[in-house]
C-alpha cells in the first residue's frame, strides 16, 4: 500500500492535494477549508476538532496533507502528530500556529510534524506553503531525518552566511529565553540584539521566531527528540 506521501509523489499535479484540517475551533477550520478549495490545487477531505478524531481520519483517509492545531482538547496535537507519523512516516503535516512557544515548537517537530504554517498568513501565503509542504519542499519547513548527525556551525551554507555574533543570536532564538535575558547572556544592549536579529532575519529569509527556531533544528544548533516508533 502506498503512503501518502508515495500517493502525493506518484499524482504529481493531475490531480489536487487530499487534505486533512485539525482545530477545534470549527469557524477557523472552515475558513481555511473554504481558502483552500477555492485555490483549486486542494481537495479537503475531512475535518476534525479532536487528536483522537485526527488519527482516525487519517488512518481512515489517507490524505497527502495533513494540517493540525497543537491546542485541542482530549488528545494534543503532539500526540496526535506522533501517533499518524507513526502510522504513515511520509505524510506531510503542518502545524497551524499562531503564538506556540519554542518549547511546543521542539516537541512537535520532534513528534514528527514537517513544518508550521501561520494562522494569519494571508490565503495566497497559506496555499504556497501548504503546496510547499504537501511537495516536501526542503526549506524552512523541513526537519531532519532523526539519524542525522548534527551540523556544526560553519559548515553548512545557510549556517556560512552568518556571522559567529548572528549564529550565538540564532541559537539563543531557539530557547525559551527573551529578549532581555537573551542580550544579557550575550553581554549587549536590547537595541544591538534586535539589529542582530533583523540581519539574521535577513539572511535567512524568515520573518519570525518560530521559523528561526525551525532553521536552528534543521542547521543542527540545538537538539530535536526524535519520535518514538510503535
Amino acid at each position: 500500500m502506498l503512503s501518502a506521501g508515495d500517493s502525493l509523489r506518484k499524482i504529481g499535479q493531475t490531480m489536487p492535494i487530499s487534505v486533512l484540517l485539525v482545530d477545534d475551533n470549527a469557524l477557523f477550520r472552515e475558513g481555511i477549508a473554504e481558502i483552500l478549495q477555492k485555490d483549486g490545487r486542494f481537495d479537503v477531505v475531512g475535518q476534525a476538532s479532536r487528536g483522537d478524531e485526527a488519527v482516525a481520519a487519517a488512518a481512515r483517509l489517507q490524505p497527502n496533507l495533513i494540517l493540525i492545531d497543537l491546542q485541542m482538547p482530549g488528545m494534543t496535537g503532539t500526540e496526535a502528530i506522533r501517533r499518524m507519523r507513526a502510522h504513515d512516516p511520509q505524510v506531510p503535516i503542518g502545524v497551524l500556529t499562531m503564538f506556540e512557544t519554542q518549547d511546543h515548537i521542539r516537541e512537535s517537530l520532534g513528534a514528527g510534524a514537517s513544518g508550521y504554517l501561520a494562522k494569519d498568513a494571508t490565503p495566497t501565503d497559506l496555499c504556497e506553503a501548504a503546496v510547499a509542504l504537501a511537495a516536501g519542499t526542503r526549506d524552512l519547513v523541513a526537519v531532519p531525518e532523526p539519524s542525522a548527525s548534527p551540523a556544526r556551525a560553519g559548515t553548512s551554507p545557510t549556517l556560512a552566511m552568518l556571522s559567529p555574533r548572528e549564529l550565538e543570536v540564532l541559537r539563543a532564538l531557539a530557547t525559551d529565553a527573551g529578549n532581555e535575558a537573551i542580550a544579557r547572556q550575550l553581554g549587549i544592549s536590547g537595541k544591538t540584539l534586535r539589529n542582530h536579529i533583523r540581519s539574521t532575519y535577513r539572511k535567512l529569509g524568515i520573518y519570525d521566531r518560530a521559523q528561526a527556531v525551525i532553521v536552528a533544528i534543521r542547521e543542527g544548533l540545538v537538539e530535536v527528540t526524535p519520535p518514538r516508533r510503535t
